[in-house]
């Protein structure tokens, strides 16, 4: 057995394979010496694809911001199941961890060395609420970086803030923004800002400019979520001259679109929306549209003073028939 291994004639190959076996470990060790450099490493990724990556959890402040974001996906994902007091809970966890270190995600945010660590601590800045003001205005200046991905989160994050103050004028231009995700969350934007304003009495030339960029969204078919974005912005402006655009609306392909439009006219009870939402009807849409269709009814009724509650049209359903019959005599009597 010694022989095998020792001799001088069986050692001859096995100092051969030991060789070989160098040779390749030192060639392989070569080959990674000449890969990239960490810190050269490119960022100007997906942030979803590459936040999981080492280069991102070096240090405590970036392990913060990972774990915060983490909870605010998770805030993304109750809203988007509509579990509403869950969904407070987890916005509550995200403030008070954005607030206990306010100037860690600010900085980060405008930090321009990390893609991916910056476009979560953007989004984050929106859940702030010890520090709104500050978070607003960051955001603000935010909407006009050179990467898109952040415009679209600072976007993002404005639309969760809902401050009352916010200047409108940069999300109003980033609706005619070349990126989808921009124009939508920009959009988005808009309709939180519009919802938490008062209604306006007379629209001002910077409503009909965020108008003429929303009209435009809502007329794109290649934007679903852009279009369900527009059509509650102008929903939530909450004037009368939006009936128009509401009306239309109505035809469109996405049902959630149609949803938007339905509960604008619910809102402002117009009759001029009577006849659109009877023939919306007779298009036989489905079971939950006939039910916001039933509450635009409803509302038309009572605001022009054909019906004292809404109980007393309980009857009629969502049968068009029977609501043109009974608006006819409303208006004969």
């Amino acid at each position: 057995m010694g022989a095998l291994e020792y001799g001088g004639g069986a050692a001859r190959p096995m100092n051969t394979m030991r060789s070989c076996l160098l040779l390749t470990l030192a060639l392989i060790f070569l080959l990674a010496c000449q890969s990239t450099p960490r810190d050269k490493i490119r960022v100007e990724v997906d942030p979803d694809t590459a936040k999981d990556s080492p280069a991102f959890q070096d240090d405590d402040a970036t392990r913060l911001v990972r774990q915060t974001h983490r909870n605010v996906q998770h805030y993304m994902q109750l809203r988007g199941q509509g579990k509403l007091q869950e969904s407070v809970t987890m916005h509550r966890t995200v403030a008070r961890a954005v607030d206990a270190d306010f100037d860690i995600f600010r900085e980060m945010a405008q930090n321009k060395s990390t893609l991916t660590a910056r476009n979560m601590a953007v989004t984050c800045l929106g859940f702030s609420v010890l520090n709104r003001v500050k978070a607003r205005d960051a955001l603000i200046t935010l909407l006009d970086d050179d990467h898109v991905w952040i415009k679209a989160n600072a976007a993002l994050g404005l639309s969760i803030l809902r401050h009352k103050e916010t200047d409108l004028t940069h999300l109003i231009r980033l609706l005619g923004h070349g990126d989808t995700e921009v124009r939508t969350n920009a959009a988005t934007a808009l309709r939180e800002l519009f919802l938490v304003r008062e209604t306006p009495r007379e629209l001002t030339p910077e409503h009909w400019a965020a108008i003429d960029g929303l009209v435009s969204l809502l007329n794109d078919p290649a934007t679903p979520r852009g279009r369900r974005a527009a059509v509650w912005a102008l929903t939530n402006l909450r004037h009368p001259d939006m009936l128009p655009h509401l009306i239309v609306a109505l035809n469109d392909d996405d049902e959630r679109v149609q949803v938007g439009a339905l509960r604008g006219m619910e809102i402002l009870g117009d009759q001029r929306a009577l006849e659109p939402l009877l023939e919306y009807l007779d298009g036989s849409p489905t079971t939950a549209a006939q039910s916001y269709a039933r509450r635009a009814l409803v509302a038309i009724a009572v605001q022009g003073g054909f019906a004292k509650t809404p109980a007393e049209l309980d009857a009629l359903g969502t049968r068009s028939k029977l609501w043109r019959k009974w608006f006819r005599n409303k208006r004969n009597e």
